[in-house]
């Protein structure tokens, strides 16, 4: 999922993240670039000196120490300070997990500002980034991993972050499950709903719900089959289809597993408390 709203950059990517460019400038007073969109999104950090960004109708000073993101497609326009221009380093970024890698940083559409608080962390992986990207010290792997580095230090405190992506994507993960259980989908389709990668979604779902997606989605479909033999006269059969399992074997064999007891004896039990139930009832009319 991108940032931006502008379907004109709402791409699919192969890779979670892919550098780009990136690179380093001391700028003279007044040196501006602008107005212009961009097709990705760079974070353009300050070494030394000041400027102003302008985006979406507001303008930001900025000064050393500070950050800035820009998104694939909105006008923006940047200027070096007349008595103090500043010194930057940029990067050019994308890929399917950018989206959640700004939010754990803070950033967004509308948070486009950040402030190191790296303590010179920040700054070092940078400009050591921007030397071997260019020098050709390293590979795309190096690269990315280093990129990663540079994000670390960027992001917000881990209590925050952890509400953040679980607000996030949980519970659009828990929404595609409860509205498609009944269908044939695989967790890779849940995945790429959220546009993440499957690995990815397991990790959250084993912080998050203390299972894997694939247990989850069994178990809700267990749920809601329970649900069904208790209020409806449907066949085995029709609640396994109903409830996404390919046949009624193996709709028994994941029923067993999770109850301990089939189908038909889950029924069975449930119409006997019925049952004893109406009774009770009834001896209580009689009594009252």
């Amino acid at each position: 999922m991108k940032l931006t709203n502008n379907p004109e950059y709402q791409h699919t990517f192969s890779n979670p993240l892919t550098l780009y460019h990136c690179g380093q400038e001391q700028c003279k007073p007044l040196h501006s670039f602008g107005p212009a969109i961009r097709p990705h999104y760079l974070i353009h950090y300050i070494l030394d000196g000041r400027g102003e960004y302008h985006v979406n109708g507001n303008v930001y000073h900025l000064k050393k120490g500070q950050g800035f993101l820009i998104t694939p497609g909105t006008t923006t326009l940047y200027c070096a300070d007349e008595h103090d221009p500043w010194e930057y380093c940029w990067f050019g970024f994308d890929g399917y997990e950018v989206n959640t890698i700004l939010k754990s940083c803070g950033l967004s559409q509308t948070d486009l500002i950040f402030t190191d608080t790296s303590n010179g962390a920040l700054r070092e992986e940078l400009l050591k980034l921007i030397q071997n990207f260019t020098k050709g010290h390293g590979n795309e792997f190096s690269y990315i991993g280093e990129l990663y580095l540079c994000f670390s230090h960027i992001r917000i405190p881990t209590d925050n972050t952890s509400k953040l992506i679980y607000e996030t994507y949980i519970p659009k993960a828990l929404d595609y499950i409860h509205n498609n259980y009944t269908y044939d989908i695989k967790i890779s389709d849940v995945a790429k709903y959220l546009s993440i990668d499957r690995t990815y979604l397991y990790r959250l779902f084993m912080n998050y719900k203390k299972v894997s997606p694939q247990q989850y989605l069994i178990s809700y479909r267990i749920s809601v089959a329970q649900k069904l033999l208790r209020e409806t006269n449907l066949s085995v059969t029709e609640i396994a289809y109903s409830c996404g399992f390919r046949d009624a074997p193996s709709f028994s064999k994941h029923f067993k597993k999770q109850t301990r007891i089939t189908p038909m004896q889950y029924r069975s039990d449930q119409n006997q408390v019925l049952i004893l139930d109406n009774e009770k009832e009834l001896r209580m009319g009689f009594t009252n």
